[in-house]
């Protein structure tokens, strides 16, 4: 659900500010220059120096530098649309999926000279929402109902081909995804997966612990009983804490129903005493923090004895949509509105 367009070529950083976080960590902020002007939602770090984005357009981003400069090169067979879901698995090969129609899946090997599709929509009707991989073989990707069923491909050969999965729970009346910030996917190192959903009369967790084998759904108490209402990121760490973000969208401002975390793998969920302070598209955990973004700014949370507590960062970030950390947790980046790129780096 919900689709948006590109231009331009890569850039220098830009400014700097150092900020401080909620247990006392200091970030360092750093706004890069994209060389594009559209709203950017695709993000997927490899790791400290390489990242790639989908943006509109068909346009595709890339840095191996840690974003001194960034690449911008164009899926001539995905022109037009929208890449908002990404999966980079090195400075090479990366994997972008479209929203909206004409829905598709297009590799790279090249980093970015040259793209094929590894899936097409036949059924005309899918919205691809999330990429996500357990590793380098196995991953999902997540769309929209097609013919009155949840549509969730999996693969087990990098992308190469994709295969639809059965036996998924039933979609409830409106219940959709969101291709906010390709992250409405997580999943865990011993085979779980969690995607959320909106849109319809209760936000819900799609799970399964056995790499996508098996599924069924649990509901949670974010916003719900709206097309625009609903889970719009999910994430874990490795302490086992998963945490659910979004609102709606139509309320940028309003912190009901905005976050939940849950510590029993979705069984069970609990809001924040403080929650962050708007609707919240994307988040990601980092050391003993985690951030959510989303159209009216960056909130910085902690998370201590079973207690989630919220606080508004004070970044000079306009509009962000998503945010995700190199797998060392030293660095991350944020994206959002009119090409917006910020880097992030503790101190």
């Amino acid at each position: 659900m919900i689709p948006v367009k590109l231009a331009g070529i890569g850039g220098l950083a830009a400014s700097a500010a150092v900020l401080a976080g909620c247990s006392g960590e200091a970030w360092t902020v750093t706004e890069q220059s994209s060389g594009v002007t559209s709203s950017l939602r695709g993000l997927s770090v490899v790791d400290d120096d390489t990242v790639w984005i989908g943006a509109p357009e068909g346009q595709v981003l890339r840095t191996v530098d840690g974003g001194a400069s960034w690449q911008v090169s164009t899926a001539m067979s995905a022109e037009g649309a929208d890449l908002r879901s990404a999966k980079g698995f090195d400075d090479q090969h990366a994997l972008f999926a479209t929203a909206g129609q004409p829905a598709r899946i297009l590799m790279t090997r090249d980093g970015g000279a040259s793209f094929t599709t590894v899936w097409n929509d036949t059924s005309g009707s899918a919205f691809i929402d999330s990429l996500a991989f357990w590793d380098h073989s196995r991953g999902l990707a997540f769309s929209d109902p097609v013919d009155g069923s949840f549509l969730i491909l999996r693969t087990v050969n990098g992308g190469e081909s994709w295969q639809r999965l059965e036996n998924l729970p039933a979609p409830l009346e409106g219940e959709a995804g969101f291709a906010a910030s390709n992250s409405s996917i997580a999943l865990t190192e011993d085979g779980c997966a969690f995607i959320g959903t909106g849109g319809g009369p209760v936000a819900r967790i799609l799970r399964s612990c056995d790499h996508g084998e098996h599924w069924d759904a649990v509901d949670t108490p974010l916003a719900a009983g709206s097309a625009g209402a609903g889970i719009f990121a999910v994430s874990t760490d490795r302490s086992g804490v998963l945490v659910a973000s979004g609102g709606d969208y139509l309320s940028p401002a309003a912190r009901a129903g905005n976050f939940a975390a849950s510590t029993d793998r979705g069984e069970s969920w609990k809001q924040a005493d403080s929650p962050p302070f708007g609707y919240r598209s994307g988040i990601a955990g980092v050391g003993d923090q985690w951030i959510s973004v989303g159209t009216s700014g960056v909130d910085v949370g902690s998370y201590a004895e079973g207690r989630f507590e919220w606080r508004e960062s004070g970044w000079d970030i306009v509009a962000p949509n998503a945010i995700a950390f190199s797998p060392s947790g030293r660095v991350g980046w944020i994206i959002g509105a009119d090409g917006g790129i910020w880097k992030l780096t503790p101190q």
